[in-house]
């Protein structure tokens, strides 16, 4: 099911990252790495990460080229370079280059979890993916994430290990989003 991109104005920091999306967009189906805006780059950088789509069919590979402050903050370790396989393993892999697939056909996918290790919930996590030309306007060549991380009041600020101490990731609710028209 596809939801309407309002329904993620319950989230200030999401409803901005959309718009500014649809403001970089223009007129375009979906904007390039030149539209975006130094000005918002700057304001969502923290939690942005841009994985850059390479080869095509099921060759498709998922590689980050950067990743933010609050993004590094919370998992530990720079996610630069990295191929979505050197981070995710069986099911969870399967899942996340699905979601990541999905982008490719021009809509946006959202995603809120709840991670917790031992029964104990250590964090919300919130992530919205969105479309970005790549070296030609007509495909997509790369993926904008926005994510945020909501740690629970018992949760102490070190970064949350999902790779050597794994986390249970319990999917609350799983979106795809429309793009067609600004929120």
């Amino acid at each position: 099911m596809i939801m309407p991109s309002s329904d993620l104005k319950d989230d200030a920091r999401l409803s901005y990252m959309l718009s500014a999306w649809h403001r970089w967009r223009g007129p375009k189906r979906w904007p390039g790495r030149a539209d975006i805006d130094p000005a918002d780059f700057r304001k969502l950088l923290p939690n942005l990460f841009m994985v850059e789509v390479e080869g095509t069919g099921a060759q498709r590979r998922f590689r980050f080229i950067l990743s933010g402050e609050t993004v590094r903050q919370n998992l530990g370790f720079e996610l630069g370079s990295r191929y979505l396989e050197d981070l995710f393993h069986d099911d969870q892999l399967v899942r996340i280059r699905a979601s990541y697939q999905h982008v490719l056909t021009g809509h946006a996918h959202y995603v809120l979890q709840h991670w917790s290790r031992r029964k104990r919930l250590l964090m919300q996590f919130r992530r919205l993916l969105l479309p970005l030309a790549g070296a030609r306007d007509d495909e997509i060549g790369l993926i904008l994430g926005f994510a945020l991380y909501d740690r629970m009041d018992s949760q102490n600020a070190d970064p949350i290990d999902h790779i050597t101490d794994p986390v249970t990731v319990d999917i609350i609710t799983e979106q795809t989003i429309a793009l067609d028209d600004p929120p």
